[in-house]
Parts: structure tokens; sequence; C-alpha cells
């Protein structure tokens, strides 16, 4: 008899086996609005992940201004994120909150 971790559906279809690749948490950094920066993580290079959660909802927009949310890219082992440049310095706001990141 083998031994090991199986999931099925209720269905009896496999959905995870231990064989399978599942996604892990490489780390999390909050995000200063306007600053661009980044994180090297070799797991990344296994298949990179990455989500943002925003720390409040700023609206749709406003009149005069506008969200600014950051732009996220994965090149090899570094996610970086770009903020583009406020138009109204007295009304446009940066969108922060946290970044996680990981590899599969």
């Amino acid at each position: 008899m083998t031994a090991g971790l199986q999931i099925f559906d209720a269905n009896g279809n496999p959905v995870l086996d231990a064989t399978y690749r599942v996604m892990r948490l490489g780390g999390s950094r909050s995000l200063v609005g306007g600053q661009n920066d980044g994180v090297a993580d070799d797991r990344l290079l296994q298949g990179g992940w990455f989500s943002f959660a925003p720390s409040g909802t700023k609206g749709d927009a406003y009149l005069s201004g506008g969200i600014i949310t950051p732009r996220f890219s994965i090149s090899g082992n570094v996610l970086s994120w770009t903020w583009a440049a406020k138009n109204n310095a007295t009304y446009d706001t940066y969108q922060t909150g946290v970044v996680f990141w990981g590899g599969s």
C-alpha cells in the first residue's frame, strides 16, 4: 500500500497529490506610494506569483485627481513595482498596500 498526501473532489478526481507543486509564500512588503522598488527571491525562478492587497479603498477617482496604483513585473528572480508620476500633486493619490510573492 502506498502512502502520501492525496486530496480528491466529490467525484473522486484527484485535486492534490504529493507530486504536485503548490504555491509557496516567499515574503511580503508594504509599499510606499511613489517609491519604485523591487525584491530578489530565487523562488520566483520556479514559477513566480504575486498578489497586491490595497491598504484601503481610495474610490474610483476624484473630480480633480485620480488613484495611481503600482505596476508589477517579474523578470528572472526579481519582482519589481513602479508608480506613474502624479499629474496633479494636490489631488492625485497613490494606492498603498502590501505585496505578497512566492514560487510554485
